[in-house]
């Protein structure tokens, strides 16, 4: 397909009309990549890092380490399926729905590869957890009612 077809428009129009139209369509882009590039905070509790790699966060909420660096047990803290944050926060570490992380859990509990993560509804509930439990890791849209402490910074 053309990109006069896609644009809409008529190759003859004065100049100024085009770079109108061309910055209007690289405004939508642009928010069409905000919305996509969304927020994701990671809380734990001594876990031996103060910041992690979103590759290495993926791999510990896929069960690859039963333990940290510093020998503390994997805690991993998950929203539940009623949580605001559930969709969201499996989108981008999983790529799967809510549904699809239920099955995957389901069965790497079952083989007795790890141990069932801790879901929560909301996230005070998450956040108590982490923060009464050495080795939680837990996942969240927002920072908002976060101690400090618990903050690890994400690298993308």
């Amino acid at each position: 397909m053309r990109i006069g077809t896609i644009l809409n428009f008529n190759w003859h129009m004065d100049f100024k009309k085009v770079l109108i139209r061309l910055s209007c369509v690289i405004a939508l882009l642009g928010a069409v990549q905000c919305s996509d590039a969304q927020s994701l905070f990671v809380i734990g509790n001594d876990i031996g890092m103060k910041e992690i790699k979103m590759g290495y966060l993926k791999e510990v909420y896929q069960a690859k380490y039963t333990f940290w660096p510093n020998k503390k047990s994997v805690q991993i803290a998950l929203p539940g399926t009623q949580s605001e944050d559930a969709v969201s926060v499996y989108s981008q570490v999983y790529g799967k729905s809510v549904k699809e992380v239920q099955k995957f859990w389901l069965s790497i509990v079952f083989q007795g590869r790890a141990k069932s993560p801790n879901f929560f509804d909301t996230s005070k509930e998450m956040i108590d957890y982490v923060q009464r439990t050495p080795g939680a890791i837990g996942l969240l849209k927002s920072d908002a009612g976060v101690p400090k402490n618990l903050i690890i910074k994400l690298i993308p």
